[in-house]
């Protein structure tokens, strides 16, 4: 069979049995069944996966910092005095407040360059558009770790923060165009994987400093902050090696690049199923070259509540509260009476290692239950950790502190196995390719404004009268509504081709709902109908 000579038919039956998650009906036109997992496919993919370890660390490196008597002494913050419990100190409304600034302005950057970044990339392509990002970052990482004085340093987490927003709404959309269908939520994952380990790696590299270079006043903290330099130019030295994604080639009227970039990615075992997947990327080109693609057009008729999907998961990922450890544990745990760095470092590698779960469950149980679930647990968990901070003192009952420790460890693994992951695969996947790179932009900077509410907000709360215990009871609320939110207005898209993600959304409203109502036991039938045996593409 000739390139690109694949019947008519064949085509159809292609698109209708991946919209199942299957080619069980097209089995034997297409022998070769499912695509096969390539090197260069996973080295691409790793590649965007360091701006998430970018992300990570740099999001998460002032979080042991900030308690560091070397950093309080240059910066002339008051040092953190002795006692725990009821008896934890607690920082000044202007102490605070510079807190708040160092770790918040990072996602306000975050969330400043968001919004452009897809129209840039739909505009130069994924793959220059993430270079952008790195240039800046690298201007950004630089002025943080020379920094001479406060403003310096927020102004340096402000640039870098505008870096990672562009790198952050990128890179999803990057991994999600060059994987294979039926891989496209694991490979998703690295994304997430990336960013845990990120923040993993940064309470390491802080311990390691800590302990080899002590509180040396301006000398240990700038070591641990320029870290970030090297993680760059790791990334940079990737990017090099990698292809522009062959559906913003096929976009661009780059139909043979396309071509053979796609081949490669897929590798020759799966020649005839690729050559469909080509087919069906040059058929919504054409399709979509007469129909706008502006910003106002993710609010059209057709797409609209694809557009109310992708906005609000970034949202309630964010209402979950994580980043209220990711910025703040150890200073929660110190006034626990806990050791904050073990336990923060602690934290981060079940953080870690529960995101591998994901790798299944994305794709294995689905997006949409596997929501549900976490944020049903999450719920329950913040809500017993809040009784237990209201009603025992710490201090007289160092027990009931690691009790609390073990819930927020639980919470994080919810978290980890669910809203990482699927929190930027959503919303890179529910757009059409005309309105994607748009459509993720816009859908990053509600994950970075929130962030940065949710992030400024935590050392105000904590040391007001609200305290941690009344943080979490706010995000507890935030997941109890969450619930429902998902069964009502989030249809399930595993499985779903890119290219065919747009009917599930282009309906009627009430036969929306009624249809994201019975979603879940509509899928379990399709899955009855195809064995887990048989071929996903």
């Amino acid at each position: 069979m000739a390139p690109l000579e694949v019947e008519s038919t064949k085509i159809e039956d292609m698109v209708s049995a991946r919209s199942l998650g299957s080619i069980a009906n097209v089995e034997d036109a297409f022998k070769s069944g499912k695509q096969k997992m390539t090197f260069y496919v996973i080295f691409a993919c790793i590649t965007g996966a360091i701006a998430g370890l970018l992300f990570g660390f740099d999001q998460n490196i002032f979080n042991m910092i900030l308690a560091q008597e070397d950093f309080r002494t240059y910066f002339k913050l008051p040092l953190l005095e002795g006692g725990c419990g009821p008896d934890a100190p607690k920082d000044p409304t202007w102490v605070a407040n510079k807190i708040a600034m160092i770790n918040g302005f990072y996602p306000l950057g975050c969330a400043l360059t968001a919004p452009f970044a897809g129209a840039i990339s739909d505009r130069i392509g994924r793959y220059k558009t993430l270079w952008i990002g790195m240039l800046v970052f690298f201007l950004g990482a630089s002025i943080q770790t020379g920094a001479n004085s406060h403003g310096m340093l927020v102004a340096g987490r402000l640039i870098a923060g505008g870096s990672v927003g562009v790198l952050s709404a990128v890179a999803p959309v990057f991994i999600s165009e060059l994987s294979p269908a039926h891989l496209r939520g694991s490979l998703g994952t690295l994304f997430q994987l990336g960013l845990t380990f990120g923040a993993l790696f940064s309470s390491i590299w802080c311990m390691i400093i800590q302990k080899t270079v002590g509180d040396a006043p301006g000398y240990g903290w700038r070591i641990e902050a320029g870290m970030q330099l090297v993680i760059g130019l790791l990334m940079a030295l990737s990017l090099v090696f990698c292809p522009e994604t062959p559906r913003w080639l096929a976009k661009a009227g780059y139909t043979d690049k396309a071509k053979a970039t796609l081949k490669k990615l897929r590798g020759k075992e799966s020649k005839e199923v690729t050559e469909a997947e080509i087919a069906e990327i040059l058929a919504e080109v054409e399709a979509e070259k007469e129909t706008p693609a502006g910003i106002k057009d993710l609010f059209t008729k057709r797409v609209r509540l694809a557009t109310m999907v992708a906005l609000s998961i970034p949202i309630l990922q964010q209402l979950t509260g994580i980043n209220v450890f990711m910025t703040y544990s150890a200073t929660i745990y110190n006034n626990l009476c806990l050791d904050g760095s073990m336990l923060t470092l602690m934290q981060n590698v079940v953080n870690f290692l529960a995101t591998f779960t994901s790798l299944y469950l994305s794709d294995g149980v689905g997006r949409k239950k596997i929501l549900m679930i976490a944020s049903s647990m999450i719920c329950v968990f913040l809500v017993i950790a809040s009784i237990i901070l209201w009603t025992v003192n710490l201090e007289l009952h160092p027990a009931a502190g690691y009790g609390y420790y073990v819930l927020v460890l639980l919470y994080t693994i919810c978290f980890a196995m669910a809203w990482g992951p699927n929190g930027w695969i959503i919303p890179t996947e529910v757009y059409p390719l005309r309105l994607r790179g748009k459509g993720a932009g816009l859908a990053t900077f509600n994950n970075w404004w929130f962030s940065f509410i949710v992030i400024y907000t935590t050392p105000l709360g904590i040391n007001s009268p609200l305290g941690a215990a009344g943080l979490m009871v706010i995000y507890a609320v935030c997941m109890f509504v969450t619930v429902p939110l998902l069964h009502y207005l989030m249809p399930e898209t595993k499985n779903v081709p890119l290219e065919e993600m747009e009917a599930k959304f282009d309906k009627p409203f009430k036969q929306y709902v009624e249809d994201n109502k019975s979603d879940l036991r509509q899928r379990k039938k399709e899955e009855d109908n195809y064995p887990s045996d048989q071929s996903k593409v």
